[in-house]
C-alpha cells in the first residue's frame, strides 16, 4: 500500500459498527462496470465485511467507481447524501465504515439501473449586436465576470483546440515488455506487451483526492530486477515526508520499496530520473506550499544515488531544464546559465570539468565513449571531450526560436551521426567526426522527443502529434498522427513498433515500415463507449486545466499545463502562435495594450510579456512562482507570488514598483477599482492596498480559523459588484464586504451542505449573484451546485444541480454559464427561473471531462473554456 490504513484505529467500536451490518444483501443482478478491480471489490464487497486489510484498496476503487460512472454521464443525484456522509479527506479508518458502506448501497443501484443526463439544444434567433473583449480575468477589472453581448444559445461546439498535459514521460523496451509510466491516482505503471499492447502487470495506488496522490511521471530507469520510477508531489500530500521513488519489481509489478526524493511540484511536468544498474541520478529542489509563507526552490541539485537507493552524493549546481545524465565515470548536467557540469561519478572531487557554452542549455545532452552533445538556446550544437571538456567542435544550426524555452530535443547519436529536433521545425543530420551538416529536414511542427533510429529509418514526433519516418538520407518515407495532442516524450521501439508517449496520455506503437497503428493503450485505467475514452482514473497531484481564456482583437488566449500560452483565431480555432513559458501557466493570459502578461509555476521565477500580435518577448520580470493571474491597470501590472508576496509590476519594463508580503500564496486574481487593488492570501486575508504604494487600505480574516495549513483565500477570485467585495473564505463561505471598508454586510453557505466545497469566483447580472458548491471535487467528483443569489442579501432564488465545483460561472444580461467539477456537462440557464421557481436550462452540452478552475470567456455569440479531457472548446 502506498498510504497508511490506520489499523491501529481498529477496536471495539469498529467492530460494533460491523456488527450492525446486513450480512447478506438482497439479491440483484451484477452489471459489470467495464473495470476489472473495480468488479471484484464489487462481489468482495457484496460477501465479505469491511476490515482494516482492505479498506484502503476499496476506499479508493469506490473513488474510481464514482469518476466512471460521472465520466460516462451518468445522474448521480441518488449518491450525493451518500457522498456527503462518506467524502472526507484523508484515509480510511473505522469510524467511516458505515458511511463506506452507504457509499456502496447507493453506487450498487446506481450502477443497476443508470439514468444518464440529456443534452439539451437551443436556439439563436438573431445574432449577438455587438462582440465585446474579454480582455482580462473575469472580463474587466472588477472582475464580474459579466459581458453586454448574447453569449452562446445552441450550446453546439464551434471549435475545439487540444492542449495537451506536460507528459515527457516515455516507454522503456527490454525483451518484448514495455514499462511506462501511468500517471493516474490509482495508478503508477503498466507493463504491456511489446507486440500486442496487451497488459501483463498493473502497478496500484491506493490515491483518493487528486491533490493528495504523487504522479508518476518518469520514463522507467531499468534495473535488473525492478524498474525505477519517480512522481511529482501531490500539493496536499498526508504525509509531510511522502516518497516518490518507486522500486517495481518487473515480474510482478509490485511496489518493493519507496526513497525520499523531497517535492516536486506537479506543475514543473515531470520528475525526470536516469541511471544504469550501478546508479540512479536525478535533479532535486525543495517545496512547501503550506509553509506561512510558503518556500519553493527550483530544481537546481544534482542527486546521485546507488542502484539500490543508497545515498551516494549530492551537489548543487543551478537551475536545471534538461535532465543529469550518467556516462561512463561521469555524471553530466546542463544548467540555465550555460554551464554544462562534468562531475566525477567516484572520488572525492566533484568537479571533473565545466564548460561555457555561451548561451543557455535547456535540453538533455548525450554522450558516446569519447564525446559529449549538448544544444544551447542559441541554436548551437556543441561536442566536448568527454575527459577534459575541451572543444572537439561546435556547429551554429540556427539562430533559435525565442517562443521557445526549449530550442532542441535531446540529441540521438547512432551510425558515426547525431540527430536532433529543434523548434524551428526542423530535424538535422551531423557528422559526429567532423561536426558537419550532413542534411536537414523540414517537419510540420516543433520538435520536442528525443528522434529514434531504428533500422535504416530515423523517426522523428512533433508538436503536431505527427510521427514522421525518414530514410538515413533525410527523404522523408512516411507521416501519420498519433492522437490529436503535441508529443513531447522522446521516442522509443524497435523492429517490433515505435511507440509514442503522447500528452493525450495515450501510449501508440506505430508500424516501422508503414506507420499503421498497431495498438494503443490508455495511460488512465478506462472503457469505451460509443467511441469515447470513458475515464476511472484521473491524473494525480492536483488540477491541470485551470487557465480561464481571455479574447482581444478577434485572438482567443489560453495557457495550459503543457507550459504553453497560445493565440488563437476565435473563429476557426487556428492557433496563430504559441510561447513555451518555464513551467505550468494557470492563470488567465492577461491582455492590455496589445501586450499579454503571464506568469507560471513549477520553473524558474519568470513572469512573462509577450506581444499580442505574434507572441515575440517583450520583457521577463522575476517575482516568483505565479499561479494567478496579472491584472494591468495605470501602467501597473498586479500579481501575486505562491510564497506570499503581492506586487505592483511596471507594465512597460517589469520593475517592481511596491511589493506588500503576506505569510500565504497569493491564488485569487486581483481586483482594481477605485485607486484600490483586491486580492486574498493563504494567511485567511483579503486586502485592499493603495494601488500608487501598496498601503493596506483595509484587511479582512474570519476570526478563529488555522490559517496556517492554507486553503483559503484560494483560486476563487473575489468579484467587486455594486460597491462591495463578493469572495470565498474558509470554511466554504460567500461573503459580502463593503469594498472601501471592509465591513461585512452579508455571507453565504450551502444550507444543506456548510461544511462541503465552495472554491469557485462568483459572478454576477442584474440583481443577481451566482456562486457554486460541492459535496467533493478533489475526490469523487460529486454534487455540483450553481445557486443564484439576491446580491443585496444574499438569500437564495433558486438553485440547479449539475454545475459548478472549482470552475465558475459567467454571465450575460439574461443567461448564466457555467461548467462542472462533478459532471461531464457545460449549462447555459436564464437568470430568471420557469414561472414554478425551478431553473430555466437553455442548452447543456457533454463533454469528455470535467472542469477545473478555468470559466469561460463571453464574445460574441461564443464562449470559451478549457475542459480537462484536454480541448480549449468554443461554444456557441
Amino acid at each position: 500500500m502506498i498510504y497508511l490504513t490506520f489499523r491501529h484505529w481498529i477496536g471495539a467500536a469498529a467492530i460494533a459498527i460491523l456488527s450492525t451490518l446486513p450480512a447478506l444483501r438482497a439479491e440483484q443482478p451484477f452489471v459489470p462496470s467495464g473495470i476489472t478491480e473495480i468488479d471484484a471489490m464489487r462481489r468482495d464487497f457484496a460477501t465479505n465485511p469491511i476490515t482494516p486489510e482492505n479498506a484502503s484498496r476499496r476506499h479508493a476503487l469506490i473513488f474510481s467507481w464514482v469518476r466512471l460512472l460521472v465520466h460516462r454521464g451518468v445522474n448521480m443525484e441518488g449518491f450525493h447524501d451518500a457522498c456527503a456522509k462518506f467524502s472526507a479527506w484523508g484515509p480510511i479508518n473505522p469510524s467511516r465504515y458505515e458511511a463506506m458502506e452507504g457509499a456502496y448501497q447507493a453506487l450498487e443501484k446506481i450502477q443497476t439501473n443508470p439514468s444518464f443526463i440529456e443534452e439539451v439544444r437551443g436556439t439563436r434567433e438573431k445574432p449577438s449586436p455587438t462582440q465585446t473583449d474579454w480582455p482580462v480575468f473575469g472580463g474587466n477589472l472588477e472582475q464580474t465576470c459579466l459581458s453586454p453581448d448574447a453569449g452562446p444559445r445552441t450550446g453546439e461546439a464551434a471549435w475545439k483546440f487540444p492542449i495537451g498535459m506536460s507528459w515527457y514521460a516515455s516507454a522503456a523496451v527490454e525483451d518484448e515488455r514495455v514499462y511506462i509510466a501511468s500517471p493516474g491516482v490509482t495508478t503508477l505503471a503498466y507493463c504491456l506487451d511489446e507486440k500486442t499492447g496487451k497488459v501483463i502487470w498493473t502497478t496500484p495506488q491506493d490515491g483518493l483526492q487528486i491533490y493528495s496522490a504523487p504522479r508518476a511521471s518518469s520514463t522507467p530507469v531499468i534495473q535488473k530486477d525492478q524498474i525505477v520510477l519517480r512522481g511529482t508531489s501531490g500539493s496536499w500530500e498526508y504525509v509531510e515526508k511522502d516518497k516518490h521513488v518507486f522500486y517495481i519489481d518487473k515480474k510482478t509489478g509490485k511496489v518493493e520499496r519507496q526513497l525520499d526524493a523531497d517535492r516536486v511540484d506537479y506543475r514543473r511536468g515531470c520528475a525526470p530520473i536516469s541511471g544504469n544498474d550501478e546508479y540512479i541520478v536525478y535533479p532535486y529542489g525543495r517545496l512547501d506550499l503550506r509553509g506561512a509563507p510558503a518556500f519553493y526552490e527550483m530544481q537546481d541539485t544534482v542527486v546521485v544515488r546507488k542502484a539500490n537507493g543508497a545515498p551516494w552524493w549530492t551537489m548543487r549546481v543551478g537551475d536545471l531544464f534538461g535532465d543529469p545524465i550518467i556516462a561512463g565515470d561521469h555524471v553530466f548536467a546542463p544548467t540555465d546559465d550555460g554551464i554544462l557540469h562534468s562531475l566525477n561519478l567516484t572520488g572525492p572531487q566533484r568537479i571533473a570539468w565545466t564548460y561555457d557554452a555561451g548561451s543557455a542549455l535547456r535540453t538533455t545532452p548525450v554522450a558516446d565513449e569519447t564525446t559529449v552533445y549538448v544544444g544551447a538556446q542559441d541554436g548551437t550544437l556543441h561536442a566536448l571531450d568527454i575527459s577534459d571538456g575541451s572543444l572537439r567542435w561546435k556547429l551554429k544550426l540556427n539562430q533559435g526560436e525565442p517562443r521557445a524555452q526549449q530550442l532542441f530535443s535531446p540529441p540521438a547519436v547512432h551510425g558515426g551521426k547525431l540527430y536532433l529536433g529543434s523548434a524551428t521545425r526542423k530535424l538535422y543530420c551531423i557528422d559526429i567526426k567532423s561536426g558537419e551538416l550532413d542534411w536537414k529536414a523540414a517537419t510540420s511542427d516543433w520538435i520536442r522527443s528525443r528522434p529514434l533510429v531504428v533500422a535504416d529509418a530515423v523517426y522523428a514526433a512533433g508538436l503536431d502529434g505527427k510521427v514522421t519516418a525518414f530514410d538515413l538520407q533525410g527523404k522523408q518515407r512516411w507521416s501519420v498522427s498519433a492522437g490529436h495532442h503535441p508529443i513531447f516524450a522522446n521516442l522509443t521501439g524497435s523492429e517490433n513498433g515505435i511507440l509514442a508517449s503522447s500528452s493525450e496520455l495515450f501510449l501508440f506503437s506505430l508500424d516501422p515500415a508503414t506507420g499503421k497503428q498497431q495498438w494503443k493503450h490508455s495511460l488512465l485505467q478506462c472503457i469505451y463507449e460509443d467511441g469515447r475514452r470513458i475515464l476511472a482514473d484521473v491524473v494525480a497531484a492536483g488540477g491541470d486545466y485551470q487557465s480561464p481564456p481571455t479574447v482581444s482583437k478577434g485572438k482567443v488566449f489560453v495557457g495550459g499545463p503543457d507550459r504553453f500560452v497560445r493565440a488563437m483565431d476565435t473563429e476557426s480555432g487556428k492557433e496563430i502562435w504559441r510561447y513555451e513559458a518555464s513551467g505550468q501557466v494557470s492563470g488567465a493570459p492577461t491582455v492590455h495594450d496589445g501586450r499579454v502578461f503571464f506568469g507560471q509555476q513549477g520553473g524558474n521565477d519568470d513572469l512573462y510579456c509577450v506581444s499580442e500580435a505574434d507572441g515575440r518577448p517583450l520583457w521577463t520580470a522575476q517575482p516568483g512562482w505565479v499561479w494567478t493571474t496579472s491584472t494591468p491597470h495605470d501602467g501597473q501590472l498586479y500579481t501575486g507570488t505562491v510564497d506570499g508576496k503581492i506586487f505592483a509590476l511596471s507594465t512597460e519594463d517589469g520593475s517592481t514598483r511596491w511589493m506588500r508580503p503576506t505569510n500565504g500564496g497569493i491564488y485569487p486574481s486581483p481586483a482594481v477599482s477605485e485607486g484600490l487593488v483586491y486580492t486574498g492570501s493563504w494567511d485567511g486575508y483579503y486586502y485592499a492596498l493603495a494601488e500608487e504604494t501598496g498601503r493596506t487600505d483595509w484587511a479582512y480574516a474570519k476570526e478563529g480559523v488555522d490559517y496556517r495549513r492554507g486553503g483559503g483565500p484560494d483560486s476563487a477570485a473575489a468579484i467587486l459588484w455594486k460597491g462591495d467585495l463578493l469572495g470565498r473564505i474558509v470554511p466554504n463561505t460567500l461573503v459580502s464586504l463593503d469594498q472601501l471598508t471592509g465591513e461585512e454586510k452579508w455571507r453565504f453557505s450551502d444550507p444543506t451542505r456548510p461544511k462541503k466545497g465552495m472554491n469557485a469566483t462568483a459572478s454576477a447580472s442584474g440583481d443577481k449573484v451566482f456562486i457554486s458548491t460541492t459535496v467533493d471535487h478533489d475526490g469523487m467528483p460529486c454534487g455540483g451546485r450553481l445557486f443564484c443569489l439576491d446580491d443585496k442579501t444574499g438569500k437564495i432564488l433558486w438553485h440547479y444541480t449539475g454545475a459548478g465545483g472549482w470552475t465558475g460561472s459567467v454571465c450575460t444580461p439574461d443567461t448564466v454559464i457555467c461548467g462542472s467539477s462533478t459532471d461531464v456537462f457545460i449549462s447555459c440557464l436564464a437568470t430568471e427561473p420557469n414561472p414554478d421557481g425551478t431553473p430555466k436550462v437553455l442548452w447543456r452540452t457533454r463533454v469528455d471531462g470535467i472542469f477545473h478552475e478555468s470559466i469561460p470567456a463571453i464574445h460574441g455569440d461564443r464562449a470559451f473554456i478549457l475542459c480537462s479531457d484536454g480541448y480549449l472548446y468554443a461554444f456557441e
